[in-house]
């Protein structure tokens, strides 16, 4: 309600400004202007840049709130991407759509979340961008404002109701790709809400794997606490303590370990097991018989 009455109360004085700027716009707009540059580019270069004054400019000159730039941006993607509240506010109290996207899809709510841009995450929502919006690829909101690495983001956006196990079409999750970044925190967060640690991508990758794979021993450590399956492998049949063997980790190899990894298992279609993989990759001189 606050904010539904912030907006009416800005679009009524926007216009207002609108009317008086129709008769000097080119003023504001100069800058912005040149050779080849149209109004609707420099509508867009205007929000980016916060100038609220020559976003009005545009407007008022015919520019179109959810026109494209020469780069697919609209106003309100620019702003936001440059983190813009004010002009944000502004362009959505004139009429800007919140989920106006670029062809691939590519939202101001996602460039919000990814961006870690909380406040404008916030707005966009309240003005009607959706929490389940996706890319074609199936790349989620939530995995977006993983890459933020912002706890507090992917909390709030999870309360309200953004899936923690929904992921791409090739199946990377948000929890993947907390592992990948080493986020041991935002790890551990999803798996309190439910996210599927032993979840696979089409590669038979899981969250551990990523993790081991990549160095990020905090996050094994959280996977491991979270019931990660410590025995999971993709298709070539390394596991993840075959794999922190071969990087030379001794503390994930002690910490799977610890945690029931087998040492019996097979690579596939070879004859070497897992101690042999250890001894091979962390033994320069192996005993012979």
């Amino acid at each position: 309600m606050i904010i539904q009455a912030f907006h009416r109360t800005l679009t009524a004085a926007a216009f207002v400004l609108l009317v008086v700027l129709s008769g000097y716009a080119h003023g504001p707009a100069a800058k912005y202007l040149g050779e080849g540059v149209s109004d609707q580019d420099g509508l867009v270069a205007a929000a980016a840049q916060g100038d609220s004054e020559a976003v009005l400019a545009f407007v008022a000159r015919g520019a179109t709130l959810d026109g494209y730039d020469r780069h697919d941006r609209t106003a309100l993607l620019a702003a936001v991407d440059a983190g813009q509240q004010t002009v944000a506010h502004t362009l959505i109290a004139l009429g800007a759509s919140p989920t106006a996207a670029k062809p691939d899809g590519w939202s101001p709510l996602m460039a919000a979340a990814q961006k870690g841009h909380r406040d404008l995450v916030r707005l966009l929502l309240e003005a009607g961008a959706s929490v389940h919006a996706t890319l074609p690829t199936g790349y989620t909101v939530l995995m977006a404002s993983v890459e933020s690495g912002d706890n507090e983001l992917v909390a709030s956006l999870i309360d309200l109701g953004a899936d923690p196990n929904r992921g791409t079409y090739d199946g990377w999750t948000p929890l993947m790709a907390a592992a990948m970044r080493g986020l041991p925190d935002i790890v551990r967060e999803l798996l309190a809400v439910g996210a599927n640690p032993d979840a696979r991508n089409r590669d038979a990758w899981t969250a551990l794997l990523a993790a081991v794979e990549t160095g990020k021993e905090e996050v094994v450590q959280a996977l491991v606490e979270g019931n990660a399956d410590v025995d999971a492998a993709p298709w070539d049949g390394r596991t993840p303590l075959m794999r922190a063997s071969a990087r030379g980790d001794m503390w994930m190899v002690a910490t799977l370990k610890d945690r029931g990894a087998s040492t019996t298992a097979d690579l596939a279609d070879t004859d070497m097991s897992v101690e042999a993989v250890i001894v091979e990759e962390t033994d320069p001189d192996p005993p012979r018989d």
